[in-house]
């Protein structure tokens, strides 16, 4: 008996001994390859090196390979290449965790570059977005609409460059489209962050987030803007400024009644 407790505590002890060399060896291995992907001088690669690791870090799962990823996504390092960070964005497109969709919908900035904004929002497609992740998406959305200029914006072409500007302005319609896509999929969530940051609802609504519920298309926006309508009439004109017009069109574009 005794004979047979130490046999089971050695092989017990040899696996768990086994299990800790086994985690070790994935760790270094995983900081190996972020090391390679971040650019770090002792391991520096070229962009295609570095983007493939990034996909060889991608077959790791669990806490720590997405934290790698991410701070590969947010640009952590001496040197990530641009294309290395819009793989690591697209690999965590396939992890469904909702603080990547917080993290990836902070890549929304006008300073960023297209390509980055780009992976972000089609990351945004297949990842779940709540609370923070909507903000931002609204964020970047209302810089834009005010008229602040994307990053590809602040280049001064040559007049006969028309092409490039076109082909630009076409892509980054094509982002606003996939980012209203994740707005209209949680239009629960979009509606009440139009309400709480936006007064939607008030009697001082936002004129962006009028112009954005046209865009989306969203009829449940319609007793929220009834509210805002009943509201802003108690008021007159002569008193008190209010986006009237904006309401009015958003009213007639979404048919409410």
């Amino acid at each position: 008996m005794r004979k047979t407790l130490k046999r089971l505590l050695a092989l017990g002890v040899a696996i768990a001994m086994a299990a800790v060399g086994y985690l070790s060896y994935r760790n270094k291995k995983m900081d190996r390859l972020y090391a390679e992907a971040a650019g770090y001088p002792q391991f520096f690669r070229g962009t295609s090196q570095s983007t493939e690791a990034v996909r060889e870090l991608a077959t790791y799962r669990g806490e720590r390979a997405t934290a790698l990823l991410l701070y590969v996504a947010l640009g952590h390092g001496p040197l990530v290449w641009g294309d290395t960070q819009t793989e690591a964005i697209n690999a965590l497109a396939k992890r469904d965790d909702p603080k990547i969709s917080r993290v990836v919908a902070d890549l929304l900035q006008p300073h960023e570059g297209l390509a980055t904004r780009q992976a972000s929002a089609a990351a945004l497609q297949h990842l779940p977005c709540k609370d923070e992740c909507i903000r931002s998406i609204l964020h970047y959305l209302e810089r834009v609409w005010v008229g602040e200029p994307n990053y590809e914006d602040r280049t001064v072409r040559p007049s006969g460059f028309q092409d490039v500007t076109k082909s630009l302005q076409n892509e980054q319609q094509v982002l606003y489209a996939n980012l209203y896509s994740v707005l209209r999929r949680e239009k629960l969530e979009t509606l009440t962050t139009l309400m709480n940051v936006y007064g939607l609802g008030s009697d001082g609504p936002s004129p962006f987030a009028l112009d954005l519920v046209s865009h989306l298309g969203v009829p449940e926006a319609c007793p929220l803007l009834q509210q805002s309508d009943r509201a802003i009439q108690k008021l007159s004109a002569e008193s008190y400024r209010a986006p009237r017009q904006e309401l009015q069109s958003a009213l007639a574009s979404l048919n409410c009644e």
